[in-house]
């Protein structure tokens, strides 16, 4: 029986402490709730500034609305290339690195000498060079004329002539020039 009382008193003793630290915890919380209190502020409404205002840029060039280019789209396959030709290995160049190097005549037929890519190419009247469906149209011994096949801004298929000059220099750049 004097086990039960040292038990009950032990419990007591161990009750009462706890209890007694309790308040310093009480009175730690109180002053932590105090002073978040006086932390938080109350927010600031943000101020909305007027946004500039917006202005229609001057429209020089080409009206994306204009129904004359819907119309000319409509024709645009009238001097269009055959998409359906198989490529020359020219019109893999751009006109401006191709050189026109020489020519020569044979049995009435004249025959060109085209650069490209450190090679040189025969080509014909018929055969085609650039990138802009070039088609050679006549050989002369100073140039080659070329008719090309552009797309201008409103989709329609425009032809143009072009011409390659001799350049008889190994390292001058081509003399090309669309007329």
């Amino acid at each position: 029986m004097k086990k039960n009382i040292l038990r009950f008193l032990a419990i007591i003793f161990l009750l009462t402490a706890c209890s007694l630290a309790e308040g310093d915890l009480q009175q730690w919380m109180d002053n932590a709730r105090a002073e978040a209190k006086n932390k938080v502020r109350q927010p600031q409404i943000p101020t909305i500034s007027k946004s500039p205002e917006y202005i229609d840029p001057i429209i020089n060039g080409l009206n994306i609305f204009d129904s004359k280019r819907l119309r000319v789209n409509q024709q645009s396959g009238i001097n269009a290339p055959n998409p359906d030709r198989p490529k020359e290995i020219l019109e893999n160049f751009s006109l401006e690195s191709l050189r026109y190097v020489g020519s020569i005549k044979r049995g009435g037929q004249v025959s060109a000498f085209v650069e490209a890519g450190g090679h040189t190419y025969t080509v014909h009247v018929g055969n085609y060079l650039g990138q802009n469906y070039g088609q050679i149209t006549a050989i002369t011994p100073d140039k080659l004329i070329l008719s090309e096949v552009t797309e201008d801004s409103y989709g329609a298929w425009q032809r143009r002539t072009a011409e390659l000059e001799l350049n008889t220099t190994p390292d001058a750049s081509n003399q090309s020039k669309p007329n």
